[in-house]
């Protein structure tokens, strides 16, 4: 009797172990990681490895999702629910790509994006899934990036944004800005400067002073008129890599990139 006891209890441990750590020697199923706060860059798209030179990139922040496409920056609101995962409508800036092998690497990113249903961890970082729970991204983190001081360095226009999209600059124009502690001045079509007051992530600008020269189009005057009242409205600003993104409570801003 003692030892038929003896042999029951042990077999209850046995099936106590089982329950709570699974089949001995079984592959324990891959966790989703909390994205939130995140940044990757994208090394595979559907298997196929992306390129070297010009890998896109991905980030989690409040709730929205942004990066590099390869060409284009784009956009989009993320929701997280444990392993399930969707991305809003995607907003992408415009700008043409020179060489054939960007375009195509930019137009399988996009499409992949848009399949995304999961998220799960993976033994080189995470993979974004289509609802049949093949990879459609893989990601790796990203490398740990000093980002370019606000004051000094010169920044160069390269998103409008408006609606939740972004736009890019008016073909061929090049605006640019420059902070320092207490001012900032620039060029679209005209030069102008404004005071500023940067405190941490914030800032107030004050009336911005520019000269009258009559832009060489319509567009760009609309894009003139953009950027300066933009700037005037601007109250927080995020650095990220060589990206500075100026924004207002209206959810309009304007993003540059350090030249």
């Amino acid at each position: 009797m003692h030892a038929r006891r003896l042999l029951t209890l042990m077999f209850a441990l046995l099936l106590a172990a089982c329950a709570s750590t699974g089949v001995p020697g079984a592959t324990p199923a891959p966790t989703a990681p909390a994205l939130e706060g995140t940044s990757w860059v994208v090394t595979q798209i559907k298997g196929a490895a992306t390129l070297a030179d010009k890998q896109p990139t991905i980030a989690f922040a409040e709730g929205r999702a942004s990066g590099t496409a390869t060409c284009n920056n784009f956009s989009a609101g993320f929701t997280q629910t444990d392993s399930k995962l969707s991305f809003s409508a995607v907003a992408m800036t415009a700008m043409a790509c020179t060489d054939e092998r960007l375009n195509t690497q930019e137009q399988a990113f996009a499409a992949a994006l848009g399949e995304v249903t999961q998220v799960r961890s993976a033994s080189t970082g995470a993979e974004l899934l289509n609802t049949g729970g093949t990879a459609v991204l893989t990601l790796a983190a990203a490398p740990k990036v000093t980002p370019k001081p606000l004051v000094g360095t010169t920044w160069t226009l390269s998103g409008i944004v408006a609606n939740e999209a972004v736009s890019s600059p008016v073909a061929d124009t090049l605006v640019t800005l420059t902070f320092t502690d207490t001012a900032l001045s620039g060029k679209a079509c005209n030069t102008f400067r404004a005071g500023v007051t940067i405190k941490d992530a914030t800032l107030a600008v004050g009336p911005v002073a520019s000269t009258r020269m009559a832009c060489p189009t319509d567009q760009e005057g609309a894009q003139e008129a953009s950027v300066l009242a933009t700037l005037e409205a601007a109250t927080s600003y995020a650095i990220e890599g060589d990206t500075l993104t100026l924004t207002t409570p209206k959810s309009t801003g304007l993003v540059f990139t350090a030249s």
